[in-house]
C-alpha cells in the first residue's frame, strides 16, 4: 500500500491584496501568509517522509511543495495536475465576473457543475488529475506528496467517492490543507481530508 499527500498550495500573493477567481491560466506566486502556511506544514511531512515529490507546474504549487518540506526533496511536475481553466472568470473578482456576465455567477452558484464559460469542465478536470496521480504513483517506490489546488482536487474526489459533481463544494478545503489517501491495487480510498498538522 502507498500513501498519497495531496496538498492544497498556499495563499496566493493576490494584485492589491484582492480575492480573485484564478485556475490554470493565471499564475500567481505566493503571499507571505501563503508561505507561512506552506512551511507550516514541514512537521507534518517531517513525520511522514516520502519517496518521491510532486507538484503542479503553477508557481504557487512548485513554492508550497518546496516550503512544505524544507527543500529536502527534488520537485517534479507533471501538466496533469494544474487547476482546472476556468475560462472568461480567469482573474476576476466576483464583482468583475457580476459587472462582465450578468447572472453567470448566480447560475453557477445554483449549480456548481457548471463551468464558466469556456472554462473546463471540473469532472473532466478530475480525471485528467487522477490519470496524473496514477501515472506518478506507478513510478515510486513508496508514498507521494503532491502539491495541487482546489478545484481539481474536488473534482477528484466527488469521483472516487460516487459524489455528484454539483456538490463538490463538499470538498473545499483551506490553503495549505492535507488530504490523505491509500493506494492499493489500483484503488484509491480516502483515509482524511483538509488536514494542517
Amino acid at each position: 500500500m502507498q500513501r498519497l499527500y495531496i496538498v492544497r498550495h498556499g495563499e496566493p500573493d493576490f494584485p492589491g491584496g484582492v480575492w480573485l477567481c484564478i485556475g490554470s491560466g493565471t499564475d500567481l506566486p505566493l503571499a507571505l501568509r501563503g508561505r507561512e502556511q506552506a512551511a507550516a506544514l514541514r512537521p507534518y511531512f517531517e513525520a511522514r517522509p516520502v519517496a518521491a515529490l510532486w507538484a503542479s507546474p503553477l508557481n504557487r504549487a512548485v513554492e508550497t511543495a518546496s516550503l512544505m518540506t524544507g527543500g529536502k526533496y527534488t520537485i517534479h511536475t507533471h501538466r496533469g495536475l494544474r487547476e482546472a481553466y476556468i475560462g472568461e472568470w480567469e482573474g476576476l473578482s466576483p464583482s468583475e465576473i457580476r459587472q462582465r456576465f450578468p447572472g453567470s455567477w448566480e447560475k453557477r452558484e445554483a449549480d456548481m457543475s457548471i463551468p464558466p464559460g469556456g472554462g473546463e469542465d471540473y469532472g473532466a478536470a478530475g480525471a485528467r488529475f487522477e490519470a496524473a496521480l496514477r501515472e506518478i504513483l506507478a513510478a515510486a517506490h513508496g508514498d507521494v506528496a503532491v502539491a495541487a489546488h482546489q478545484a481539481v482536487t474536488c473534482g477528484f474526489l466527488c469521483r472516487l467517492t460516487g459524489t455528484p459533481l454539483s456538490r463538490w463544494p463538499d470538498f473545499a478545503h483551506d490553503y495549505a490543507t492535507v488530504t490523505e489517501l491509500a493506494f492499493e491495487n489500483g484503488a484509491f480510498s480516502l483515509l482524511s481530508f483538509g488536514n494542517r498538522t
